[in-house]
């Protein structure tokens, strides 16, 4: 039996151990849900397949950020560990990851949920059930619904906040009919969705078709929607399905206006295809990431970090911001927990949503230099961001320059 000395010696170095760690924190008497103990991040993505390298990106941002905040103390006196899986863009699979990590004994503080909607989707139902705190930069209306999964924020602007810059685009050349080819999967479905309330809202007509997500030619897809004469055309694509539709409109001759979504508008048309096949193709980007917009002081530093870090090829295909997407998934939870004072998961969602307006450069990086563009105004209904009129533009596919920023090309 452990005598009562022993037990006040253990006692004793255990406060010697974690006494310094505590005091790395904002300050004293911080209430931190772990004690101790690391603030643990599951980061769930695709390592193998066609989006591999989008995946990298997210890691590397959310990673950057753990060494920038752990150098800095942690998140109120907590170690911040990133874990990762591979969940190979595949729902069944990122369910049965997940629910091995969960049985572990041990609960992630913090979870990036995958990189494609359907993928969230199928893990937010775990997550609410084990009240664990969420952040991603994946998309679907259907993911912001604080009702049915409370514990869930995303960091990037739902699908809808896209749309605008197309309606804009639609009314100032006058259009009468768009058509929209997309994914039959939940993201297409709900991108699909959200561009059909849109056009129709602002009294134009909307026609549609879908491909299953494995297609490798969309080309009867496409001429049934041409069959209809309409005005312009919205392509859906995630990773190499993006491709395959372009290819598709270049095969069959079509040469209609088309606007990719935020999805079809990540893949690197410039390096994959000739300007002859992208006439009149146009993508949606964020202000932030062109280089004629002004840019949070705290950006270069930043894309420093990037270009030194084991993804930083990725840079060329992804641009910084996708690298942002992930280091600001970290920062807005830190940020909230400061408010908090704590990281008690019940604290850290109440704080998200009321976090207060940043008075100086934020945190994160892909708002802009003061939150002109995107905003993290969570609140009890909406745990999205908030995006402003200039958030989203529509230009013509360009390539990513050497510090990330994205530079239209001439197709």
């Amino acid at each position: 039996m452990t005598s009562r000395r022993t037990r006040f010696a253990t006692l004793l170095t255990t406060l010697v151990v974690t006494l310094p760690l505590a005091a790395c924190g904002d300050g004293g008497g911080t209430e931190s849900a772990g004690g101790d103990k690391p603030f643990v991040v599951y980061f769930t993505g695709d390592y193998s397949g066609a989006v591999s390298t989008n995946n990298a990106s997210l890691e590397a941002g959310i990673k950057i950020a753990a060494e920038e905040f752990n150098a800095s103390g942690g998140i109120e006196g907590r170690k911040i560990v990133v874990e990762t899986a591979n969940d190979q863009n595949d729902p069944t699979k990122a369910v049965s990851l997940l629910q091995q990590r969960l049985s572990s004994g041990t609960k992630p503080d913090l979870v990036y949920p995958g990189g494609s909607s359907a993928v969230s989707l199928s893990l937010l139902p775990i997550l609410t059930r084990q009240k664990v705190l969420s952040v991603g930069g994946t998309v679907s209306t259907l993911l912001n619904d604080p009702a049915k999964y409370p514990y869930h924020f995303g960091v990037s602007s739902p699908g809808k906040d896209y749309a605008p810059a197309l309606i804009s685009v639609a009314q100032s050349k006058g259009y009468k009919k768009i058509a929209m080819l997309y994914s039959n999967d939940a993201t297409g479905q709900s991108s699909a969705a959200i561009y059909k309330a849109a056009v129709e809202g602002a009294g134009m007509e909307f026609v549609e078709a879908r491909y299953e997500a494995t297609s490798l030619d969309m080309s009867s897809q496409l001429n049934q929607l041409r069959s209809q004469n309409p005005d312009a055309l919205v392509l859906n694509g995630y990773g190499t399905a993006a491709l395959y539709t372009m290819r598709s409109r270049a095969q069959i001759g079509w040469d209609v206006p088309t606007y990719c979504d935020q999805l079809g508008s990540s893949f690197p048309y410039l390096k994959n295809l000739g300007a002859d096949q992208l006439k009149g193709v146009n993508v949606v980007l964020s202000s932030a990431t062109l280089t004629t917009s002004e840019h949070h002081p705290g950006l270069a530093g930043f894309i420093g970090k990037i270009k030194s870090s084991p993804a930083a090829a990725g840079m060329s295909s992804t641009g910084w911001g996708l690298y942002a997407t992930g280091h600001d998934a970290l920062a807005v939870v830190v940020y909230a927990a400061r408010q908090a004072k704590s990281t008690d998961p019940e604290k850290l969602k109440a704080a998200m949503e009321s976090l207060a307006k940043p008075t100086e450069a934020p945190l994160w990086f892909n708002a802009g230099p003061a939150g002109q563009y995107l905003q993290y105004a969570y609140s009890g209904t909406n745990h999205f961001p908030t995006a402003g009129a200039d958030t989203f533009q529509y230009v013509s596919p360009g390539t990513y320059d050497g510090d990330g920023f994205y530079s239209p090309g001439k197709a």
